[in-house]
């Protein structure tokens, strides 16, 4: 075994009562530090070790990555900040196709001192020598999920973000799983139909983050695209796009770490913000943007910095508006790395947006610090999705307006990669949309606020989805909603360079990834799901969720979707797959080679056609 980064020895765990649960731990091989065996069957076989990450202290680690290649296995230079284990993975039988494989590396560690000032992060690295995926998010645990049966000598890499001068302790482990495959429960009502609208030539084309709302008052239709937020007129064919925000002296256009937009669309009022680090540029405009009134932007006193989402809507009983004019509460969430207290926070604004209170952390360091959009429900509730609250989908909820906060987990879930997505009825029913660290897209239903959930479907229907990202749901009437996602067919890393190409790298093989709409009518008991456009692929090749330059980081951490005041669905997506008449360079719609991809990041919204909506009394 190697010792680098003064790791510590290796040991293995033997850990009580796995026989009887079906899990067994794995044995040394040659050539690896550990090794685990993938079974053939449904079951699981698991391998612990010691670990010890080398002393690093925050935004130091930037440099170390940027400058010395602290987490590259191959650069020499970085060897004193990182640590590694190399485990084998071994393959004797592979499972049936109708079984799921989920191989989980992941690393957790007890925190010496507040949670803040030990944070971690750990890359992955394939018997191949190259990036499978990494994981860095604020939380005491980090993970990468592989969904594709494949053996060899896998090399986990963990550099400390943040660590106390001795350094930090973790324990690693591989855990090999063959799992059954979640229920379906496809519904035999006609599904609804949509169509994919793509923006004109040279428009949005910097719509990695895309954010969509409609203003039920005067039907307006609006699409955030990086800096630039633009009016959608469906009323001409093909739709037009304005530029709406394009006054010198509106902070929300100027420039960008995060872009994010939010309708509150039976108020009328809609956010336009962009995060400026601690902070953001952020307006309001409660006339469809004939003018903007600034606004504070994030809470007062330590924000976080990363990933944020404006929401808002009614507040609980025995709440109420500082503003008469404005009935709704705002709120402000935002991820916060390990220098900034870890976790995440949440904001209230009581005057419509005008400006906020003091923000309040909401995990409990009982998730990851990145998470999916604030929603609110009708009955004043407010949610903030999480793909991983200790190995879980989970749900920070609370129940007076953002001063107090639960994590509620779905018991059958595996954590994610990309943003879960909540969204609660006009009875308060509540939908949970992700996906699944197997790479199934799934939804889940409470009807208590997330305390109990029934069990999670797999809402891809006859399609075989096996890999999803960019879940997005949105409810209407309380046995109505939607889910959007994008899915491929195709197995495997979906955050490695090499995902769906050819030996050789020159081809696309396999299926490509396209948009998915599932709707339900009976409250999540069955979904209809159609996939928007099978000639038009989104993207091909993989999305890669973490940060850096990689090709595949067009697409980036989300997609939207809204309703209309009748409830027909729009989705707001970034189409990184164009061809030359919107795109000169690209052939990517009707060519599978490699070449004839430029990984773009183009607006577009799909939108529902026909088919019952998400309001029963529009029904026809």
């Amino acid at each position: 075994m190697r010792l680098i980064g003064g790791r510590r020895p290796l040991l293995l765990v033997t850990i009580a009562g796995l026989a009887s649960a079906g899990l067994a731990t794995g044995v040394q091989a040659a050539g690896a530090d550990a090794s685990v065996t993938l079974p053939s069957s449904p079951g699981h076989n698991r391998v612990t070790f010691d670990g010890h990450a080398p002393f690093n202290n925050g935004q130091a680690n930037l440099l170390v990555d940027d400058v010395t290649g602290a987490c590259d296995p191959t650069n020499p230079n970085g060897q004193v900040f990182r640590d590694e284990h190399k485990v084998q993975v071994k393959v004797p039988t592979k499972p049936a196709s109708r079984y799921d494989v989920l191989i989980r590396f992941q690393i957790d560690w007890t925190p010496l001192t507040p949670e803040f000032t030990q944070d971690m992060r750990m890359d992955l690295f394939g018997p191949d020598g190259k990036l499978v995926a990494s994981s860095d998010g604020s939380q005491t645990s980090e993970g990468v999920s592989l969904t594709a049966p494949i053996g060899g000598v896998y090399d986990m890499v963990v550099c400390a973000f943040q660590t106390t001068p001795a350094g930090q302790d973790y324990t690693g482990s591989v855990t090999a799983s063959v799992l059954r495959p979640p229920a379906t429960s496809v519904s035999t009502h006609k599904p609804a139909t949509f169509r994919q609208y793509e923006a004109p030539k040279g428009v949005s084309d910097d719509a990695g983050e895309p954010s969509i709302g409609n203003n039920w008052k005067t039907g307006a239709t609006f699409f955030t695209s990086y800096v630039n937020e633009y009016r959608v007129d469906f009323t001409k064919q093909p739709p037009t796009w304005t530029v709406v925000n394009n006054d010198t002296a509106d902070p929300s256009n100027q420039v960008s770490l995060d872009p994010i937009g939010f309708t509150d669309s039976t108020t009328g009022r809609t956010f336009v913000s962009q995060l400026l680090f601690a902070c953001s540029g952020a307006v309001f405009t409660d006339n469809d943007f004939q003018s903007v009134t600034p606004s504070q932007g994030c809470g007062t006193g330590i924000n976080g910095f990363d990933h944020q989402t404006f929401g808002g809507g009614p507040y609980p009983a025995g709440m109420s508006s500082l503003d008469p004019s404005y009935p709704h509460a705002v709120y402000y969430c935002s991820q916060a790395q390990a220098l900034v207290l870890g976790g995440a926070f949440c904001s209230r604004s009581d005057d419509g947006g005008l400006t906020f209170g003091s923000p309040v952390e909401i995990f409990g360091g009982k998730c990851n610090g990145i998470h999916g959009h604030v929603r609110v429900a009708p009955d004043g509730t407010v949610y903030v999705p999480n793909n991983n609250c200790a190995g879980k989908q989970g749900v920070a909820v609370s129940t007076d307006a953002g001063q107090t906060w639960t994590v509620r987990r779905i018991p059958d879930s595996h954590a994610g990669q990309s943003d879960p997505s909540v969204s609660a009825g006009k009875d308060g029913t509540l939908y949970y949309g992700y996906a699944d660290g197997t790479g199934r897209a799934k939804i889940a239903v409470s009807r208590d606020r997330g305390k109990t959930w029934s069990r999670s479907l797999d809402a891809s229907g006859a399609y075989g989805v096996r890999n999803t990202e960019f879940s997005e749901v949105i409810a209407g009437d309380g046995n109505r909603a939607a889910f959007a996602f994008l899915g491929t067919t195709t197995r495997g890393s979906t955050q490695t360079d090499s995902f769906m190409k050819s030996k050789d790298g020159s081809t696309f093989v396999g299926d490509a990834w396209h948009m998915y709409v599932a709707m339900t009518y009976d409250r999540g008991k069955h979904w209809s799901t159609v996939e928007v456009a099978p000639k038009d692929p989104v993207q091909r090749g993989c999305i890669w969720n973490s940060g850096g330059s990689v090709p595949c980081r067009n697409l980036l951490d989300f997609n939207d979707i809204t309703i209309t005041k009748h409830g027909k669905v729009l989705v707001a997506l970034a189409d990184g797959c164009l061809g030359p008449k919107l795109d000169a360079k690209a052939n990517c719609i009707d060519s599978r080679k490699v070449s004839s991809n430029t990984y773009t990041q183009h607006g577009a919204v799909v939108r529902q056609m026909s088919g019952r909506g998400l309001f029963a009394k529009y029904d026809h």
